[in-house]
């Protein structure tokens, strides 16, 4: 028999929450393992995300659904030992891909939507070395993966390759003229086709090319999108806005100084003349652009140790920077997310001692203004390569690699922590429900069973538990949630519905917000 219902509830303070945005504590989602690196992260305007990293073991994932946790990560078949430069996207319909460099050859793993991820196939020939992968989706190219790829006389080309929807690749495109010395490519994808971008340096000429994939499957002739005899060129990005519009950024060293520059390819014409978003100084780098479903864009580059942020309309001209950063820290190179909404995240690693690193992050809601930096993950836990996605409902998962704040970073254990930040727009709203979690989710009737959820402010929070495959709530209770983190302790049922053998849909509904749910199986 089943002991009476026992429910004890616990509300845990958020590590921040501060003003419009909210962050939950962060947590682990990979243990320490030798030979690991940083996670990459994306996700989609729905609120689901993909996060995947390297370790000894071959290729890591794990899912995230809308405003729920982390699943519990699993190796990507076919991937094995040394793999580097992994990189993810995913489609608003959940369909995700994976891809990274192992034994100097691109291999990529496709999820289709709902279902698990296919066995790694290798895109690029053996014999010749891969480097600084880059991933995509948009119409027609389900993904497109662009590289750089060494040719005969010791250089290296772009080379790229598109899926179409049944995920078969068509042929390999040396994108790049073959007497280029071409690298570090950046690729964006949309409704009205591609575009990838790259560094030339030839013998000292420096130049940031870019070339179009259009909906009949044929790439433009490269062209030549900054401005002739200019410096030394790093960084190129671009994104696509849903008009088909692109915008290209990169940074600029000129004489003593470096700058962040732009042009932008409109849906008919030639690329834009150069312009300048960015103030001179004399360290500027890791130029990064993004662009919502209005057509508005942002970019952001760290600029002399200040992570900085512009804002483009549509249709109008570039915004006067703004630091994101403190300036009394040093950060590092910023990693930015944009929805469709418009909710944006930039994140960083800055420096909290001389031989430490924090998270930080700054939450940025449609039409609003990026709110205070945050410091995010563990003060005493050394964290290194965050990378974010947010969705519509301005929920930001970050994901970022830790290590051993004794050893060497360069062979110390290392894994991946998570946080979950809340943009504005959610709180200013109804309280919104994330990260709801039952450990364990098996259960024995009659077991302890701890469920969390985080709220982005306070609220009255309906917990309901139903039979999986029917609509009737067979019990249900109300407790009083608190800003962040939250924990109820349930025994053998819940609001007078005993919990036996079965699955059942746990729900937390916040007041007149949106429910989240997950399945508990008892057995």
């Amino acid at each position: 028999m089943l002991r009476p219902i026992a429910v004890v509830v616990v509300l845990i303070a958020p590590s921040v929450a501060l003003g419009a945005t909210a962050w939950l504590p962060p947590t682990t989602i990979a243990p320490a393992d030798r030979g690991g690196q940083g996670p990459a992260v994306a996700g989609n305007d729905d609120g689901r995300a993909i996060a995947a990293w390297a370790t000894a073991a071959g290729v890591m994932v794990t899912l995230r659904t809308p405003g729920g946790p982390w699943y519990s990560p699993v190796r990507v078949p076919g991937s094995g030992r040394g793999a580097t430069g992994v990189v993810v996207a995913m489609t608003t319909h959940g369909l995700a891909a994976v891809g990274w460099i192992e034994a100097g050859r691109v291999r990529l793993s496709i999820r289709p939507a709902r279902r698990r991820f296919l066995p790694a196939i290798a895109l690029s020939p053996r014999g010749q070395v891969a480097s600084s992968p880059r991933l995509a989706f948009g119409s027609g190219c389900a993904p497109i993966i662009a590289w750089a790829g060494e040719v005969s006389d010791g250089g290296s080309t772009i080379r790229a390759t598109c899926a179409n929807d049944a995920g078969r690749f068509g042929p390999t495109r040396d994108v790049s003229s073959p007497d280029e010395r071409a690298s570090t490519p950046g690729v964006a994808a949309g409704i009205a086709g591609a575009v990838v971008v790259w560094r030339q340096d030839d013998a000292n000429t420096y130049r940031v090319r870019a070339s179009l994939r259009a909906a009949d499957e044929t790439f433009s002739p490269p062209e030549t999108i900054s401005a002739e005899g200019s410096g030394a060129l790093m960084d190129p990005a671009v994104t696509i806005t849903p008009t088909g519009e692109a915008i290209a950024v990169w940074t600029l060293t000129r004489g003593a100084e470096v700058v962040a520059q732009a042009s932008v390819h409109p849906t008919r014409g030639p690329w834009s003349r150069v312009s300048d978003i960015s103030r001179p100084a004399p360290q500027l780098r890791g130029a990064q652009v993004g662009a919502d479903q209005r057509g508005n864009v942002i970019a952001t580059w760290l600029r002399s140790g200040v992570v900085q942020a512009s804002l483009r309309p549509t249709g109008e001209e570039w915004g006067i920077p703004r630091d994101l950063s403190n300036a009394n820290s040093t950060a590092g190179t910023p990693r930015m997310a944009i929805s469709g909404s418009g909710a944006t995240i930039v994140t960083w690693a800055a420096a909290s001692d001389p031989s430490s690193y924090v998270v930080q992050a700054a939450l940025r809601s449609p039409d609003g203004d990026f709110a205070a930096p945050v410091t995010i993950s563990h003060p005493h836990r050394p964290a290194i390569a965050p990378q974010a996605a947010i969705g519509d409902d301005g929920i930001a998962p970050v994901a970022w690699q830790w290590t051993d704040p004794i050893i060497d970073p360069a062979i110390a254990r290392s894994g991946v922590m998570t946080a979950t930040g809340l943009a504005g727009s959610t709180t200013s709203g109804p309280a919104v429900v994330v990260d709801l979690l039952a450990r364990p989710a098996r259960v024995r009737p009659g077991q302890r069973i701890t469920i969390t959820f985080g709220l982005s402010k306070p609220a009255h929070v309906r917990i309901t538990a139903a039979r999986a495959g029917t609509s009737r709530v067979a019990g249900a209770l109300s407790v009083s949630g608190a800003d962040g983190a939250n924990r109820i302790t349930l025994e053998g049922g819940l609001g007078g519905a005993s919990l036996g053998r079965g699955r059942w849909i746990i729900g937390a509904t916040p007041r007149g917000g949106v429910t989240r749910v997950l399945m508990l199986i008892v057995t």
